[in-house]
């Protein structure tokens, strides 16, 4: 499950939100992970959050998606 986000920095405070909500270490030792997971971005300019192990309230429930098409990576030349 997927939430996405008009931003990269949104996305990165909402994995962030969810770190403190679990106690990460960064939060309570300042050291450590601070995000749950890292935002991907789609094909189309938004940004991409794995949300499959997070606690959801309902108005972002109701958003989830279960795919997206993330942007391609550029060949070297």
């Amino acid at each position: 499950m997927y939430l996405i986000f008009s931003s990269e920095e949104a996305a990165w405070s909402r994995s962030e939100q969810e770190g403190i909500s679990i106690g990460l270490a960064y939060h309570t030792q300042g050291k450590g992970s601070r995000y749950v997971t890292a935002p991907q971005e789609t094909v189309d300019g938004l940004w991409a959050l794995d949300v499959d192990d997070y606690n959801l309230d309902e108005s972002e429930a109701s958003t989830v998606v279960s795919s997206f098409t993330p942007k391609p990576i550029p060949e070297d030349s």
